[in-house]
């Protein structure tokens, strides 16, 4: 259809809201209460424009204006400025926004006044001062004073709605994405307003809110109202570091940014990845970064004569590791390594595994089945028909993808994407949407998701899927009916199918997928073990895995925590002194996954790419640098020694491109993944003890007291004295 915007005709699909038809031209608009994955409801009435359209005579030609061949559709305004994010742009329409007309811009300021009626003046305080929306606008549509001279409304200021989330309540412009975000994305209405008038306020139900995906809010605010309590009077705006990277917490890979501040990770934001998380990530990928600013390792340790672990440098390091493994054969080093390295950190495992000859070369946490049935993408379970899932606490395992098929309950609706980006206001999502819950069955124990689903099926999760591909009840074969019926449905196995499955699990997929036409979720046992078991990070014919740690001759581990050591010398690389670490021979300082550049890959076979944050991490090095340091202990010259190095033999052995990966990622076929019995269960908790710890006042104290005494760059003599 054409619509003319600011005088600029424009060719958009039907449906485009007008919002979207003036930033699609290049143009701009005010909003607050507007949001890409959210409802359209014209709350705040800043998003004015003017438009009109033309109307046809009865008939059916349309009424012009001019003569002749000059004659055109007379265009009808009007007569008041619309809001265009709830407004549908239709054929024909004129549109004038704030850059073409002074009703428009006239009206926005008068919006602006009345937004800021209220609204304290905190800007020199507000944590979300340089990222609020409501300063950015004032500065660009407002007046720039107000004709209101009475004293503004008082409120409560630090009113906590959870542990994790502070309302300001005098802040507050009462746009109501947060209602709305609770109401559309969870499925949780435990926000909304209270009172009426000039007396509103957000509050909710007894107890708070509910830990999951509460978080969230506090990106969606366009003011400062709602609070990271975490975060909280940490840093200002422009103080942070910001690093676009990939949450690799669990396996769905969500797009976050990490903000650091003096070397400090200060607050973790939700990044928009369309394909991934969209634009919301969990309560631990956003509240449990403490750890990694907190009592961390930052140079080696070596056990002395006392049988104490001592401060040491690298080179001292590498000594004590060659003189721990003289006369030790080189293959008798087990080597292992945590699930969350990334694919380069594995490739340089990989190589220095073939240059020892060491069987003994393990990842964990990870299944020992490989799933070849057609794999489902994020879109996939959002847009399904019907979602079976089985075995799977998706709260510990992969908490977004529980929103994605809360998605697929209100219909599926993957708002459009335009040049400018994702649409701003998509007018088929609507407030309270109808939810479809007929389109879930959940077959395993009870969990989050359980009161969403129309079919329950309470049932052991290994056996789950033998029983659904061969009912014995009326409920499996009701459930087995509505896959066959189903044109787009997914299958997904969580960790109570996945532990302990063999071959003949795998075979029982597939069989059952090609006979309904389902694709399948495999959700990973860790956040890349899908691409480190393709890079043949399993034990070897004849080699001790992960659960033989004990046994083995002597191990080098690398950000795993058994809590034992080897039979012999061990290296322990770790971000921590963990209970392991604290019986290691030597430990080595390690990087977090918010400081390391590489790659990873999620649960869709996604390939994501990491990058490195500014944080203070001592002497700690990443798990390629740490294996070039161990292959010299062992006089060995490690083919992989940096990242680069790590790409190029990726792209010789898999061809993947590594140093390109796009930032949604892309999705890369990989080689057939490698698979050796486990010899444990893995249980997946999502907020690990580590990430629980609280960051005290006190450890807070000892940091500003260390800035102490640092000399600042402003401290120098600066020309042109005072001025």
């Amino acid at each position: 259809m054409k619509v003319v915007v600011d005088g600029v005709e424009l060719d958009l699909p039907a449906g485009t809201s007008a919002i979207d038809a003036v930033f699609q031209s290049g143009g701009d608009v005010p909003y607050f209460c507007a949001h890409k994955y959210l409802s359209p409801v014209g709350a705040c009435r800043m998003c004015l424009i003017e438009s009109g359209s033309p109307r046809k005579n009865p008939d059916g030609t349309f009424v012009m204006e001019g003569e002749g061949d000059a004659a055109t559709p007379k265009i009808f305004w009007f007569p008041k400025p619309m809001a265009s994010c709830t407004m549908q742009a239709t054929e024909g329409m004129h549109i004038r926004s704030a850059k073409t007309s002074e009703v428009v811009a006239k009206a926005q300021a008068g919006m602006m006044e009345f937004t800021l009626l209220n609204h304290p003046l905190d800007c020199p305080t507000c944590d979300k001062g340089g990222a609020c929306e409501l300063q950015d606008r004032a500065f660009e549509y407002g007046y720039g004073a107000s004709r209101f001279g009475f004293d503004r409304r008082h409120a409560d200021k630090h009113y906590p709605l959870s542990k994790y989330v502070i309302l300001d309540q005098e802040r507050c412009i009462h746009c109501k994405r947060c209602v709305r975000y609770f109401e559309e994305v969870p499925g949780q209405e435990v926000l909304d307003f209270i009172e009426r008038g000039g007396h509103t306020f957000i509050d909710t139900e007894e107890g708070g809110l509910p830990t999951g995906f509460q978080g969230n809010i506090t990106d969606i605010c366009p003011v400062g109202a709602l609070l990271d309590n975490v975060a909280r009077f940490r840093g200002r705006n422009w103080e942070y570091d910001h690093t676009p990277t990939t949450c690799t917490l669990c396996p769905v890979g969500c797009s976050i940014t990490v903000d650091a501040r003096n070397g400090r990770l200060e607050r973790i934001v939700a990044g928009e990845n369309r394909d991934v998380n969209e634009a919301w990530i969990c309560d631990a990928g956003r509240f449990g970064h403490s750890f990694a600013s907190h009592d961390r390792l930052t140079v080696p340790l070596i056990r002395g004569a006392d049988g104490q672990l001592h401060a040491a440098d690298w080179d001292a390091a590498i000594t004590a590791i060659n003189r721990g493994l003289a006369g030790q054969n080189m293959d008798d080093l087990a080597l292992y390594i945590g699930a969350d390295s990334t694919l380069e950190e594995g490739l340089a495992l990989e190589s220095l595994a073939e240059l020892t000859g060491t069987k003994h070369v393990d990842h964990w946490p990870r299944y020992e089945v490989n799933i070849t049935a057609p794999a489902a993408t994020l879109t996939d379970v959002a847009t399904a028909d019907l979602v079976v899932v089985i075995g799977a606490d998706l709260g510990e395992e992969a908490p977004v993808l529980e929103l994605r098929i809360l998605e697929m309950l209100r219909g599926g609706l993957l708002p459009a994407e335009f040049d400018h980006g994702t649409a701003i206001a998509d007018l088929r999502l609507i407030e309270r949407p109808v939810r479809k819950p007929e389109k879930l069955v959940v077959i395993g124990q009870e969990s989050g998701l359980w009161k969403h689903a129309g079919t329950r099926i309470p049932a052991n999760g290994l056996s789950g899927l033998t029983r659904l591909a061969t009912p014995d009840t009326d409920d499996l074969r009701a459930a087995l009916k509505a896959l066959e019926d189903a044109k787009a449905p997914v299958i997904i196995l969580g960790a109570d199918a996945l532990n302990g499955a063999s071959g003949s699990f795998a075979s029982t997929v597939a069989s059952l997928a090609s006979r309904t036409g389902a694709k399948v979720m495999a959700i990973p046992a860790g956040p890349n073990s899908r691409g480190l078991a393709a890079l043949n990070l399993v034990p070897r014919r004849g080699g001790l895995g992960y659960a033989q740690l004990a046994q083995a001759p002597a191990a080098f581990i690398s950000r795993l925590d058994p809590g034992v050591k080897a039979r012999g010398f061990t290296v322990v690389h770790d971000t921590h002194l963990t209970s392991t670490a604290q019986l290691a021979d030597v430990v080595l300082p390690a990087l977090t996954n918010y400081e390391k550049r590489g790659t990873t890959v999620n649960l869709e076979g996604r390939l994501l790419g990491l990058e490195q944050a500014a944080l203070s991490s001592g002497e700690a090095a990443d798990l390629i640098r740490t294996l070039s340091a161990l292959a010299e202990a062992l006089g060995v010259k490690a083919k992989v020694r940096g990242l680069r190095g790590a790409q190029t033999l990726a792209a010789a052995k898999f061809g993947l491109k590594l140093e390109s990966v796009p930032p949604r990622g892309v999705i890369h076929p990989l080689p057939t993944a490698t698979t050796a019995p486990t010899g444990q269960v893995h249980t997946p908790t999502l907020w690990t003890e580590r990430m629980q710890v609280p960051r005290g006042d006190s450890a807070r104290a000892e940091h500003i007291n260390s800035l102490i005494g640092m000399e600042l760059p402003m401290t120098a003599v600066q020309p042109g004295g005072d001025d």
